[in-house]
């Protein structure tokens, strides 16, 4: 037919002018909303384990991927229904880390096939569709264990799950778009390919049927195109835009596709003040560092004097027959009780209290390097994407929260154990109102920025 190889031309150089938009702009950019999802995900289920409705899992280990898997999604079973939620939902945090860290996210890898399970582990959780309609077995009960801590007492832990789940709605939004972008190209660039190697050398009249061009370019495609996956579905849209009387207009539709978008609409809005009370929420919750390292240095201390053995009686003789003998190694496992805010249950909880140091040391330093305003990762934080920010904001949030209790527990524990034992330790009361006046003004700062964002 007269004008495919003006086409082909037209086509070909509205690829090429895509590829470039795609790799320059829109690729780099999913990789940062990609991260920015992983990240509230990962702050999300961390408020929701600390809450005692999920777990990690026992079995979690590293693992090799090369190519994305999607976990399972049929129904739960009635029964131990929050281990499998768990299990498959740490199936799914190892995924989304991977496609984050080691996915290769360029343009020559990401076919059709690759684009469509990027978009089912997307959207693995629906959030788009989150509740008891869901679709999804396992998105309808994830939504049941969210809703408890969204709607329950605990005000901040709520605060932070509505403002993550605001986030994770915004960053799934954009994702779609961009993969729909990435999809629509890979498509088009498939049928560039049929006809620059197998349609130009079909002979078309006016008289081609259409069930004998599909034969031919069929035919054509297992001789030059093997290679390459066969897409029917796409090779009759070229067979269409040949031969159906509409075919110019088809191909008219096609390269208004392909068209760049104007200057104007690739560029993001970047929200100048919101930023700034992201990075005042960050200085707000790195002010504490100090407390939270004097705080450790007292309970540590506090342990000791607890655990100090006792003078022993009897003289020589005890000790001669060993009953003033070393005492056996503490075992350092703690089990504290606490309740939620708003909430008079009381819960119980075991703290491995050196790991708990070792842990909670690494954030006070995090903070205190964060504190000066100034320095490598204050700054790199600066330039991070808003999204990753807001998750990054939420993740120290619900950190602190949680290192806020169980310092809280454990001066507790101490206290009634030196009570009993009629002795007088060192607390930490000043340190914990410090900490708790930074949670409570990071998080307003917080909300402020959802706030403007909104506005």
């Amino acid at each position: 037919m007269e004008g495919s190889a003006e086409y082909l031309a037209k086509l070909t150089t509205a690829l090429a002018l895509r590829s470039q938009w795609l790799e320059s702009s829109v690729i780099p950019r999913l990789r940062e909303v990609l991260s920015a999802y992983d990240a509230l995900f990962e702050g999300i289920m961390g408020m929701i384990i600390r809450k005692g409705l999920l777990r990690e899992d026992p079995y979690h280990y590293e693992q090799t991927f090369t190519e994305i898997t999607i976990p399972k999604d049929d129904m739960l079973p009635e029964f131990e229904n929050s281990d499998e939620l768990s299990y498959r939902l740490s199936a799914f945090r190892r995924q989304l880390k991977y496609v984050t860290t080691e996915y290769p996210l360029e343009l020559g890898t990401l076919t059709l096939a690759r684009l469509k399970k990027l978009s089912a582990l997307l959207f693995y959780v629906n959030w788009l569709d989150f509740g008891d309609s869901a679709k999804s077995p396992t998105t309808k009960a994830f939504a049941r264990t969210f809703m408890k801590v969204r709607m329950g007492t605990d005000t901040m832990a709520s605060q932070i799950l509505k403002d993550g789940e605001m986030q994770v709605v915004k960053a799934l939004q954009e994702a779609r778009t961009m993969v729909a972008h990435l999809i629509a190209y890979d498509r088009e660039s498939w049928k560039g390919e049929l006809r620059h190697s197998v349609l130009s050398d079909i002979p078309l009249t006016e008289g081609t049927r259409r069930e004998d061009l599909l034969k031919s370019i069929r035919r054509g495609f297992a001789q030059k195109m093997s290679s390459k996956p066969w897409y029917p579905a796409l090779a009759e849209e070229v067979a269409d835009e040949e031969l159906a009387a509409d075919g110019k207009e088809r191909k008219e539709r096609v390269l208004e596709g392909l068209a760049l978008p104007e200057a104007t609409d690739a560029q993001p809005v970047q929200e100048t003040g919101g930023r700034e009370v992201l990075m005042d929420a960050v200085r707000i919750l790195a002010r504490p560092h100090e407390e939270i390292a004097t705080a450790l240095a007292v309970l540590e201390e506090n342990e000791k004097l607890l655990n100090a053995p006792r003078q022993p009686s009897g003289g020589w003789l005890r000790r001669l027959f060993g009953g003033g003998g070393a005492q056996k190694e503490q075992d350092r496992n703690y089990k504290v009780q606490y309740s939620d805010p708003g909430s008079p249950a009381v819960k119980t909880e075991v703290i491995e209290i050196p790991v708990f140091l070792t842990e909670t040391g690494k954030k006070a330093t995090l903070l205190g390097a964060l504190a000066a305003g100034s320095g490598p990762a204050f700054r790199k934080l600066e330039s991070t994407a808003d999204g990753t920010l807001a998750a990054f904001v939420d993740r120290q949030l619900t950190d602190l929260l949680l290192i806020h209790r169980r310092l809280a527990s454990l001066n507790t524990l101490f206290q009634s154990r030196a009570t009993a034992d009629k002795k007088q330790l060192r607390g930490i009361k000043v340190e914990l109102l410090t900490i708790k006046n930074s949670l409570v003004k990071a998080n307003q700062r917080r909300h402020e920025f959802k706030d403007e964002g909104e506005g």
